[in-house]
């Protein structure tokens, strides 16, 4: 039970969200696997394209077993936005969308006039919008916030569909609010009436029934899986589940969640060297073990942030934690 963006068909209500020094090929592929069906990758500068940056260019790998699959570009202007576009085309990857970051509320991406800074000047984002659409060589999406400071949601998003935009993605919160409090969800009620284009909605989706509550609320056509999945996949199926009526959902175990981190840094490994893949894992492999209730988890998730150097030394690191908690 899924729906389309343009003509292209996402078997999935739960698409995997562009998350900054997570969603890279690695990820993608690993949550793919749990029915996440849209997935994107981190935020792409436009500077690091025209520059070809190595770091950059890396990063928008893929084997398309991550596919369907957004290149989620951020940029200040128009033009270097369109330049960047330009090097995409050129680069003759293998995506489906390109996604427009209008959302990211950090300081150092706003201060250069990017991310949700876009939603503070609606004539100046549709002429950007509206150019990008004409250059791009996929269909165009984007990633939007409730607004800047104030909400301003209720004309965002028709502005965006109205500039040749496919598919929206909705934060509920604004920038000023980062991601403190609760999502309000209820701000995106009437979004539903106010476009034809399908859009999705995202924030603090940790459990199914946070998921459910958002679809209901909104009415989208999708929920957005970001930190709630991180570490626990099977959230992805369960909600999948819960939108097919199946409410058999998967429940977390010590074995299954082990399986899970070692396969997930296995990838890691071959995508970014052990180096690499381990300063990531010390920030990622801990929440794997969040929802256990077990004795002394803790402990685990605390030695998981530790140095820890090879496959074979994080295998270890948790058998040693069952021989010491959970052998009878």
């Amino acid at each position: 039970m899924g729906f389309f963006i343009k003509d292209k068909e996402i078997k999935s209500r739960v698409i995997l969200a562009p998350m900054a020094g997570i969603t890279s090929f690695s990820y993608r592929n690993f949550m793919h696997k749990f029915g996440a069906d849209l997935t994107y990758t981190e935020m792409i500068s436009d500077y690091g394209l025209i520059y070809k940056n190595k770091k950059t260019i890396d990063m928008l790998y893929t084997d398309e077993s991550d596919r369907p699959l957004a290149i989620q570009l951020f940029g200040g202007s128009k033009e270097t936005i369109l330049q960047a576009i330009d090097v995409l085309n050129d680069l003759n990857l293998k995506y489906d969308f390109l996604d427009l970051n209008l959302a990211c509320p950090v300081p150092k991406v706003t201060k250069n006039n990017a991310g949700s800074k876009w939603l503070t000047d609606e004539e100046k984002l549709y002429d950007m919008v509206s150019s990008v659409v004409k250059r791009s060589s996929k269909p165009v999406t984007a990633k939007i916030r409730l607004g800047y400071e104030d909400i301003n949601v209720d004309r965002i998003a028709p502005l965006l569909e109205k500039a040749g935009v496919s598919f929206i993605a909705i934060h509920a919160r604004t920038k000023k609010e980062l991601y403190l409090g609760k999502p309000n969800f209820n701000a995106l009620s009437k979004i539903r009436d106010e476009i034809s284009i399908p859009f999705c909605v995202s924030g603090n989706i940790y459990t199914v029934e946070d998921a459910l509550e958002a679809l209901n609320i909104t009415r989208a056509d999708a929920v957005m899986v970001a930190r709630g999945g991180i570490g626990n996949p099977l959230l992805v199926t369960n909600i999948n589940k819960a939108l097919n009526g199946d409410c058999d959902y998967l429940i977390p175990d010590f074995d299954g969640q082990k399986r899970y981190l070692l396969e997930f840094a296995e990838t890691l490994i071959k995508e970014k060297g052990e180096r690499n893949a381990f300063a990531i894992l010390r920030g990622v492999a801990p929440k794997f073990f969040n929802n256990l209730n077990l004795p002394n988890i803790k402990e685990l998730r605390s030695a998981l942030t530790k140095e820890i150097l090879s496959l074979k030394q994080l295998d270890e690191v948790v058998e040693d934690y069952r021989n010491a908690n959970l052998t009878l």
